[in-house]
């Protein structure tokens, strides 16, 4: 059924969903070329003729590099009766006239079965150090963040798990060769956010870095790493090759990091004016039953409250998801909520006060999220077919 073929390990089930959908439109008498892509950023390039004259479709896991997508829409260009629908992870990753787009946040769906029967997270709140930022891996909106809490002498109530330096591993395309490779403390050997951020999110004006931020990050690049506890990749592959092994990390590896925890700042893959991407990192925090903060692409928050998810806007302010420029945006979603990320009576009491909105959450997340958004893709691709 698929001229390429690229799988994951654990992706049964949303392989056999993607492949009924192309029967059922062949019953039908729509006839496409398909390709199904599970690792977009790395095997997209790699992928010769994947748009020809006729009707292509593309399922793709993962988010797509700006060279990537400009390499798409060149070959459409090329190939002027070509129509391309793109079932992908992004939400509307390409602007162009002859490419629709369907959203399906397939690292969300991934692993839902065995998330859905976790049970429920009992709480004891702590009075000390009340809220968590996680993902340690290396991303210029992660080193914000933290540069941020630090400098504002937030972390005094909360679990700040971050890295600063990395050398394990191949490199990922969005961090730096000399990041990857650690350069004594300062990522790229310099010491200033500034240039950091400037270069790693490719813009020209950093005027509006605050100075909490700015000696945040030089007291943050002084260690490798911060936080309770170092979670180590060979932790994640201990658990098995089984590529995104996110739930079975969250129950063995994770879980213990939100018995006392009631806000969380939700650190995603993608930040900057990047399509919104959305993955495991968020279901943890919704299955933990945390009050959240999202760090990531302008109007995440949005996206995924219309999905369903209640965002606790009545006691949370994400008046900063539609901000278009990434420093404002961080800036300002530990600015409008400082109270919350400061008192820990205070957050423990809105967390206790909004608790039924979490379990819901944590419902939706576990046995509604799946079904609905299967059910969308499938309407939405019948109506472009």
């Amino acid at each position: 059924m698929f001229l390429t073929l690229v799988r994951r390990h654990n992706d049964n089930e949303l392989f056999t969903w993607a492949d009924q959908l192309l029967k059922n439109f062949r019953k039908n008498g729509k006839n496409f070329n398909a390709h199904y892509l599970g690792y977009g950023q790395f095997t997209l390039d790699q992928c010769k003729n994947l748009i020809d004259n006729g009707k292509t479709i593309v399922f793709c896991f993962d988010y797509t590099l700006d060279k990537t997508k400009k390499n798409i829409v060149d070959e459409i260009e090329k190939n002027k009766n070509a129509k391309l629908l793109w079932i992908g992870a992004e939400k509307d990753p390409f602007d162009h006239p002859r490419i629709k787009c369907i959203f399906w946040p397939a690292d969300m769906l991934l692993q839902n079965k065995e998330y859905s029967i976790f049970d429920q997270i009992i709480k004891e709140p702590s009075q000390k150090r009340h809220w968590i930022s996680t993902s340690l891996g290396i991303r210029p909106h992660r080193i914000y963040m933290a540069s941020l809490l630090k400098g504002m002498n937030l972390d005094e109530h909360g679990d700040l798990r971050i890295k600063t330096i990395s050398r394990a591993g191949n490199r990922s395309p969005l961090v730096s060769e000399e990041l990857a490779r650690g350069n004594n403390n300062a990522p790229d050997g310099i010491a200033t956010l500034e240039n950091y951020v400037k270069n790693k999110w490719q813009i020209n004006e950093t005027s509006n870095i605050s100075p909490e931020a700015k000696q945040g990050y030089e007291k943050l690049i002084q260690r490798k790493w911060w936080g309770s506890s170092l979670f180590l990749y060979s932790d994640y592959m201990s658990l098995g090759f089984n590529q995104n092994n996110n739930a079975l990390n969250f129950d063995k590896n994770l879980r213990h990091l939100y018995k006392d925890k009631t806000l969380e700042v939700v650190n995603e893959t993608r930040h900057r004016d990047n399509h919104i991407f959305v993955t495991e990192k968020f279901l943890n925090a919704v299955v933990g039953l945390n009050l959240i903060i999202m760090n990531g692409p302008a109007n995440t928050v949005k996206l995924l409250e219309e999905l369903g998810w209640n965002s606790c806007r009545n006691v949370i302010n994400h008046d900063y998801d539609s901000i278009k420029d990434p420093i404002e945006r961080c800036e300002k979603s530990i600015r409008l909520n400082h109270k919350l990320f400061s008192d820990a009576t205070y957050c423990n009491r809105v967390w206790e006060d909004n608790f039924e909105a979490l379990s819901n959450n944590s419902k939706w997340a576990r046995t509604v999220l799946y079904s609905n958004i299967l059910d969308n893709c499938e309407k939405e691709a019948k109506k472009l077919a």
